[in-house]
């Protein structure tokens, strides 16, 4: 006799010599199945499983798959041809889809992607743009508060830096900067921030521009590289001023 051991799953280890213990001889344990003929080596890809009590040979595709309608990888613990919507063929790329045998180049679909991508890029340069404004000048209210003290001190300057100090002047005054400095120094910030509104203007529109064009072109790797490179630049340009000082 051959004897087989049947995991949790079914699946059929053997044939396997069990110990004779001493007194009572040989103990078939409950998930054992006694065979009179040895089980013949399974074809690739398959195992022995009971089915039914039955021994039976069984697709084993155990491990990992991928879905057919995302091509995203999945873990599969059954035994038995896959399901649908289920393969053994990773995606190619996202510009493969699955039509019915096997993945296969779809060109609507690689539009669609292309659009997705050259917006997503863009929406990147938009979004590190509105981060860096909001850096700079903090909430909508600050923002105003600096415009209020830009207008203060220009004021202040043309009147020579006489006559009563504008409060909002006065309030940048401290025992080693005197109201004529503060002024300096805000309408100096107020520059610095306006230059840097600038740039993150021009920045962000001819990125987004070049990001077109070279979807277009089919550079995609290139646009890509625009959309990080004016990130960089985009954050570098804000850096120390307005709200990203320490005042």
């Amino acid at each position: 006799m051959h004897i087989y051991i049947a995991d949790n799953m079914g699946v059929l280890i053997g044939p396997v010599e069990l110990p004779v213990i001493p007194g009572i001889g040989v103990q078939v344990p409950s998930n054992a199945i006694q065979l009179s003929d040895k089980l013949p080596e399974t074809t690739t890809g398959k195992v022995w499983a009971l089915v039914g009590g039955q021994p039976q040979q069984l697709a084993d595709h155990r491990g990992q798959v991928y879905s057919t309608n995302t091509g995203e990888p999945l873990q599969h613990a059954d035994l038995g041809e896959l399901p649908a919507g289920l393969t053994l063929e990773p995606r190619p790329s996202p510009d493969h889809s699955w039509n019915g045998i096997a993945w296969a180049f779809d060109a609507d679909l690689q539009a669609i992607n292309r659009k997705a991508l050259q917006a997503n890029l863009c929406h990147q340069v938009d979004t590190a743009a509105d981060a860096a404004r909001s850096a700079v000048a903090g909430d909508p209210l600050r923002a105003v508060e600096y415009d209020r003290a830009r207008l203060a001190a220009e004021a202040f300057a043309a009147a020579g830096y006489q006559g009563a100090v504008p409060p909002m002047v006065a309030a940048w005054v401290t025992a080693t900067r005197n109201a004529q400095q503060a002024a300096d120094s805000i309408l100096a910030e107020a520059a610095a921030y306006t230059s840097a509104l600038e740039q993150l203007r021009t920045a962000r529109l001819q990125a987004k521009e070049m990001i077109r064009s070279l979807m277009a072109a089919e550079q995609i790797e290139q646009a890509e590289d625009v959309a990080a490179e004016t990130i960089a630049t985009i954050e570098a340009a804000v850096a120390g001023i307005g709200n990203n000082t320490q005042a």
